[in-house]
């Protein structure tokens, strides 16, 4: 390959904290492991650069002036994280007046000094050790193949880490998809900065950051361990149901099938198999099937809500002692995807199916031990439970959608952490003034916001969503004023806007057509305009309705009352000066 080489090199820690501050590390979603280093992990990591232990290479390829990371992207994060102060060596933080860069940024306010401070001298060996690094130079097509190769050659990963490492295939994308809306830590792009991973790293009590994951469904409710979701058995668990959904012929589940599925074997029958899964992603639509897995998957957490049992309890018996569930769980989801999907009904009694599913591991869930799970065995499991709880659903009308708003709200909340310009919330169109009245101005602002946010660039998409609180003052507000209890998430507070849309319009209906009246009576770009009427829609986040914009760039400048808006961070801002006017057309089409 004569286009391409391999530079050898070193760098300081200082020297990648400078790359880092300038956005020049990136991370590419598609093929990178998730972030899972615990804080132990991390800590031991800075211990050895404080002793001066040897660290392994660090591995970057170049593209467009930028270093995407091919290995070390777990070890970068850690480094940066503990010189920002997001945690601590032994109690003790990363002195910022250590180096130039940290001072600076410590005395403009950007980051704050957290006490104990680790001394000068130790804050100094860590950030002049040197890792050894290596630059490669290479198109896009062989990005996917040099990370399979680096991930399958001695490295301490899980099976499915192993498999997923590099492959290239709808079926294994729509896994990692599913799968990281599910566990939640989603991002705007696939593409990111490095600066930012460390809000979607998967976490826990004991790290102030990042996607807490020891409340999540999968861990409370015993399906699965939080060590297993950081080996990527969450994964395993999506691509076994996904593989059952997808094939007419009901495969085993077990590492075998995996392997096939994900590109292993090359017998007549393996390669039949993976042409059927990318046949069927094509023809259903990826997106469509995504929503559809995840609706199976919030109807059967809805089920627990309220409830003291957890999954395993409750389908296992009180006695079972289990630490996971994966297979007693698949049987469930399958079964009510069977009625939902492929038998068009919806559900029409949830309590007679909670009950009705109570100790069915013991009684008709029949799981058989060791790596394999026949296809026999689990497909009449299936159709056994079809059986049993049908009599709670009922045929759907013409036009039933089952939607996954829990899921889609909390992923577009975790997106605004990493990717701000495209995101922006209102908790209402009132005031909190308790007059009671609709804020025109609020809407004319939410309309500015959608014009910035189509300047972005030609590929812009965001949202707005109105019904959010930013802070627990407005949503204290709220409740003082309205009787709203707001439902907490990661920082934010969902309190829903029907509380306005009783006392302006006496339903969620009504009030509906009236916001679209509004939006019809503005002069701002036609294209879209008609783009924003055609996508806004209501999303029931537990009984809360939430108003839904979508915008996706027209693929013009668009300005709002003939002035034009952009997004500085979180805030939207007109465009006034002539020079900056054709400083955003120029950045625009180049984007």
């Amino acid at each position: 390959m004569p286009n391409e080489n391999l530079d050898i090199d070193s760098r300081t820690t200082e020297q990648l904290y400078e790359w880092y501050l300038q956005g020049n590390l990136i991370v590419n979603r598609r093929y990178q492991r998730k972030l899972v280093w615990s804080l132990e992990e991390k800590t031991s990591l800075i211990s050895s650069m404080l002793q001066q232990y040897p660290i392994p290479l660090l591995l970057f390829v170049t593209i467009n002036e930028q270093r995407e990371i091919l290995d070390g992207m777990q070890r970068l994060e850690a480094i940066m994280s503990f010189i920002e102060q997001r945690f601590s060596l032994d109690g003790q933080y990363f002195d910022l007046d250590s180096i130039a860069l940290t001072k600076q940024l410590k005395d403009n306010g950007t980051l704050i000094q957290k006490e104990p401070i680790l001394s000068r001298d130790s804050s100094a060996i860590i950030a002049r050790y040197r890792f050894a690094i290596s630059e490669y130079s290479s198109t896009n097509e062989n990005i996917d193949e040099v990370f399979r190769r680096i991930n399958s050659n001695g490295k301490i990963l899980s099976k499915q880490e192993l498999r997923s490492a590099g492959t290239v295939s709808n079926f294994s994308e729509l896994v990692r998809s599913i799968s990281t809306s599910i566990r939640g830590d989603t991002s705007h792009s696939d593409i990111m900065n490095l600066q930012q991973m460390h809000k979607i790293s998967i976490s826990n009590d004991r790290l102030e950051y990042g996607v807490n994951i020891d409340n999540h469904f999968y861990i409370k409710h015993h399906i699965l361990t939080r060590r297993s979701i950081r080996d990527s058995d969450d994964e395993e668990l999506i691509a076994n149901i996904l593989a059952y959904i997808s094939l007419e012929e009901k495969p085993t589940s077990g590492s075998t099938s995996l392997d096939t599925f994900y590109g292993q074997g090359n017998s007549s029958h393996a390669h039949g198999v993976r042409q059927q899964l990318e046949s069927f992603i094509q023809t259903n639509n990826a997106a469509t099937i995504k929503q559809n897995f995840i609706a199976v998957y919030e109807l059967i957490t809805s089920l627990y809500d309220g409830k003291n049992d957890t999954f395993r309890s409750h389908i296992l018996g009180e006695d079972n002692s289990s630490q996971e569930c994966p297979r007693y769980y698949q049987a469930v989801f399958l079964s009510i995807y069977e009625l939902l999907f492929n038998q068009n009904m919806q559900l029409i009694d949830k309590e007679g199916l909670f009950s009705q599913l109570k100790n069915t591991g013991n009684t008709i869930i029949m799981v058989t031990d060791g790596g394999r799970w026949a296809a026999s065995t689990r497909e009449k499991s299936v159709n056994d439970l079809v059986a049993l709880i049908s009599r709670y659903f009922q045929p759907a009308p013409q036009k039933y959608v089952n939607h996954a708003w829990v899921t889609e709200i909390r992923n577009l909340l975790t997106n605004s952490r990493t990717e701000q310009p495209s995101y922006d919330f209102k908790q209402g169109f009132f005031n909190l003034s308790g007059k009671n009245e609709f804020d025109d101005e609020c809407l004319k602002g939410i309309l500015q916001t959608c014009v910035a946010i189509n300047n972005i660039g030609k590929s812009a998409k965001g949202y707005i969503l109105v019904g959010i609180a930013e802070n627990k003052l407005t949503a204290d507000r709220i409740q003082h004023l309205y009787g709203v209890n707001s439902i907490e998430f990661n920082g934010f507070y969902i309190n829903g806007i029907d509380h306005e849309a009783m006392l302006v319009s006496g339903s969620i209906d009504d009030y509906f057509m009236l916001i679209k009246q509004k939006i019809q009576g503005y002069n701002f770009t036609e294209t879209l305009k008609q783009q924003i009427l055609k996508n806004i829609e209501f999303c029931s986040y537990n009984g809360l309705h939430i108003l839904k914009i979508t915008i996706q760039s027209t693929g013009q400048i668009c300005d709002f009352e003939n002035m034009f808006y952009i997004r500085q961070g979180s805030s939207t801002d007109p465009v006034t000066d002539t020079q900056k006017i054709s400083a955003l057309f120029n950045s625009y089409m180049n984007s």
